[in-house]
């Protein structure tokens, strides 16, 4: 029985006279922690394989500087994640907030917004919906976006809904840092898996070149599981890449599992794709939990459709139609293997 002990609020600093809503919701198995500016999972408790809960996310400390998160930990980044080339599309011109380039939407997305939100109790579920009418990040609208983040057993379900007032475009992404030893280690150790069978080829700024690449043979096959340590050795960069799923492949997978926990990270997700980034050269001006942050503290695991499909029309679409409703579901589950 779900009692509502197990849903707390608080308030947290973020500008003179703002103020962020901070929601934890636990059910038993997860604890997680939202906050309504960027509709943010701050924290996830998940337990080891001794019992013992832990944040196994990467944490910005710090509410204040959330205006500006270079990390995006934990935010939902919309109305489109990753990079549009040149900051524009047709006739729309857009945010440059990289270089020449769009990042998640400029300056003004959705991880820079505050979202409404409430808290739901069912007989076996627990969670929040946080929506957002969107008419600052610059993209045509208005769009009306819901996130759901919902908890049973030890799944945590994240949806993804919008729906417009005009043509736009929509494929937003939830952009969490993994680190299942609660930060106790880097990530090294992690074991990587995933079903994805080709790689975004890109250039120098990270912009699509247009080829998708087979992974076989590579240092991008994560079909069989291997450790992060093993990829950096090949990739001392690390990956900061987009791993395509097949298009017929009914269980688009990813799976991540540190031994000295026992945690593993089991995701299951209806995306064309999984943006993953080993923050092997992340940014340093974030403190996460108490320390400023490091290479290869977390890995970050942001499932999407294809980035720059704007400029790619041969890898399907992200339009959202005037008056089309578009959904989108992940789900990640936590689990233990003892010695």
């Amino acid at each position: 029985m779900i009692m509502i002990s197990d849903i707390s609020e608080k308030e947290l600093p973020l500008l003179p006279g703002k103020s962020i809503r901070e929601i934890t919701l636990s059910n038993g198995h997860l604890t997680i922690v939202v906050h309504d500016f960027g509709a943010r999972i701050h924290q996830i408790f998940a337990p080891d394989k001794y019992g013992t809960f832990e944040n196994i996310l990467l944490s910005k400390d710090n509410s204040e500087t959330y205006i500006h998160d270079g990390g995006y930990y934990g935010v939902i980044c919309g109305p489109v994640a990753g990079r549009i080339a040149e900051a524009s599309y047709g006739e729309i011109k857009l945010d440059a907030n990289e270089g020449k380039n769009t990042l998640h939407s400029g300056s003004k997305g959705w991880e820079r917004q505050f979202w409404n939100y409430e808290v739901f109790k069912e007989k076996e579920k627990i969670g929040i919906k946080l929506t957002l009418r969107d008419g600052q990040s610059g993209f045509p609208g208005n769009i009306s976006a819901s996130v759901v983040y919902e908890l049973e057993g030890s799944c945590l379900t994240v949806k993804m809904t919008g729906i417009s007032e005009k043509d736009t475009v929509f494929n937003p992404a939830f952009h969490p840092y993994f680190n299942l030893t609660a930060d106790k280690e880097n990530i090294l150790e992690h074991i990587l898996q995933t079903s994805a069978t080709k790689v975004v080829e890109v250039d120098e700024e990270n912009i699509p070149t247009g080829n998708l690449v087979p992974v076989g043979d590579t240092v991008y096959d994560l079909r069989k599981p291997v450790s992060i340590r093993s990829i950096l050795e090949k990739k001392p960069q690390g990956f900061d890449h987009c791993f395509v799923f097949p298009e017929q492949n009914t269980e688009k997978t990813l799976n991540l599992f540190e031994k000295k926990s026992g945690r593993k990270l089991t995701c299951i997700t209806d995306r064309q794709a999984v943006v993953i980034y080993t923050a092997t050269n992340p940014e340093q001006e974030s403190t996460i939990s108490g320390k400023k942050m490091t290479p290869n503290r977390g890995v970050a695991i942001e499932f999407q459709e294809l980035p720059d499909m704007v400029h790619h029309p041969e890898w399907g679409t992200i339009e959202l139609r005037l008056g089309e409703e578009k959904t989108f579901i992940s789900t990640y589950t936590f689990s233990v293997e003892p010695e």
